[in-house]
C-alpha cells in the first residue's frame, strides 16, 4: 500500500474541491500495484491484442517516473527492476 502526503494544492487539481469520479483528474486508480500484477495486466493485455489477427499490435506504456501517481517503470529501491523485467518477460 502507498500512502501519499498531499499538500492543499497539486499540479491537477485543487485538493480542496470535491473528490467525485467526475473525470480528469479525479479519475479511479489501479490499485494494488505490483510487478506481479502488472505483469498478469500485460499477458492479459497480449492475449486481446494477439487474438484478433487483424487489430493493432501496439501497447503503449504511459510512463517511466510518475512516482506521484504511482505508475512508473523505473528501478527503485523496492522492487529494482522488477517491473522492466515483466515488461522483458510478457514481449521478448
Amino acid at each position: 500500500m502507498i500512502t501519499a502526503i498531499l499538500s492543499a494544492s497539486a499540479p491537477r487539481c485543487d485538493l480542496k474541491s470535491e473528490w467525485a469520479n467526475v473525470g480528469y483528474p479525479f479519475m479511479n486508480t489501479i490499485g494494488n500495484n505490483t510487478p506481479e500484477n502488472f505483469k498478469t495486466a500485460l499477458q492479459l493485455t497480449k492475449e486481446k491484442l494477439l487474438a484478433d489477427p487483424n487489430g493493432p499490435r501496439i501497447l503503449n506504456i504511459n510512463c517511466w517516473n510518475e512516482w506521484t501517481e504511482g505508475s512508473y517503470l523505473e528501478p527503485d529501491t523496492i522492487h529494482g527492476m522488477k517491473y522492466l523485467e515483466a515488461v522483458r518477460e510478457v514481449f521478448r
